[in-house]
């Protein structure tokens, strides 16, 4: 299992984040999630596909990969 590092921009943007950001807001106006437990054969832009339709619950920046492929 793997935790993927991913950023949301203001504007909605989602993209991968560098493996060693703090999660949570950072200076701008992007927010770092951390997805937590995301099996091998789950691929990056999987994982932001399924953020994509995700609502995150507010103050909450790590995430398990369960939460996201219900």
């Amino acid at each position: 299992m793997a935790s993927i590092m991913i950023k949301k921009a203001g504007e909605g943007l989602v993209s991968k984040a560098h493996r060693s950001a703090d999660v949570g807001p950072t200076s701008g106006s992007s927010v770092v999630y951390e997805i937590q437990n995301v099996p091998a054969d789950v691929s990056e832009d999987d994982v932001i596909a399924a953020f994509k339709t995700y609502k995150p619950v507010d103050k909450v920046y790590e995430i398990e990969w369960a939460e996201l492929s219900k």
